[in-house]
């Protein structure tokens, strides 16, 4: 707690510029050996400061200036300082004016802080739509291809039969789709496998079905090019394995 508060109302007027010279220098004698009273000071700075980018770059005319010194001198009291009686209003209006300011300050940075989440949660939205789009136009691109070959792989066993349609382009990829595949335990996934004419078969990724046991592939990461005598689908521990181990459920040949 401030020890000085006489002192309190002649920092304001100081650091407005507007203590007389007598008055100035007394108080500039007491801030030298008291660090609360200077830190007040630089408070008080900073406060005005701030005021004078928030308002209006605009000098008062020369005449209305004088006109204001020479009111105040009429009205002050007998060896009164000419703005004494202007501090029982100035400080008052100096803090609520700060108040004011730094609320509404506050207000901005707020208001902005919601705008710019809002801005980037659209953003994050139109990507994620941009994405979808793209991607459904490639599926579509590579489903109407004339030079798309078209596999469909069946099992003889279950029914009804569980079977899988495969559409592969050298150029464009892959897009796989499942049909009445029956459910797996838990830790097993089904896994498709592109058998290529030379070598050994390429994963083209897991996919998990619905309760109808329909699954589906669109699109997997798969090198471009290679010549494809079959698919199969397998069954495999979860998180697919580099060579099929497991039985297989669906083959087909290309024809």
């Amino acid at each position: 707690m401030n020890g000085h508060p006489q002192f309190d109302e002649d920092i304001e007027l100081y650091a407005l510029g507007v203590l007389d010279r007598e008055e100035e220098q007394a108080l500039e004698s007491h801030l030298n050996a008291c660090p609360e009273c200077s830190r007040k000071r630089d408070e008080a700075r900073g406060r005005m400061a701030v005021l004078a980018l928030a308002a209006p770059s605009h000098a008062p005319r020369r005449e209305v200036r004088e006109a204001l010194m020479r009111r105040v001198r009429a009205e002050r009291k007998p060896k009164e300082h000419p703005l004494r009686p202007l501090r029982r209003w100035l400080v008052p209006f100096l803090a609520l004016t700060s108040l004011a300011l730094a609320i509404r300050l506050g207000l901005e940075v707020s208001r902005n802080r919601q705008l710019a989440r809002s801005m980037a949660g659209l953003q994050e939205q139109a990507k994620r739509q941009e994405a979808e789009s793209a991607r459904a136009r490639a599926v579509l691109d590579l489903l109407t291809a004339p030079d798309t070959l078209r596999i469909t792989l069946v099992s003889g066993a279950a029914r009804p039969l569980p079977q899988g349609k495969a559409y592969y382009n050298l150029r464009k990829g892959l897009v796989f789709y499942a049909a009445y595949l029956p459910q797996l335990p838990p830790g097993r996934t089904y896994q498709l496998w592109l058998v290529p004419a030379q070598g050994n078969p390429l994963s083209a990724g897991i996919f998990p079905i619905d309760y109808q046991g329909n699954g589906e592939i669109l699109l997997p990461d798969l090198p471009s090019g290679v010549t494809a005598k079959a698919f199969a689908v397998t069954v495999e521990p979860a998180g697919g394995v580099p060579q099929p181990t497991g039985p297989k459920v669906l083959v087909g040949a290309v024809s």
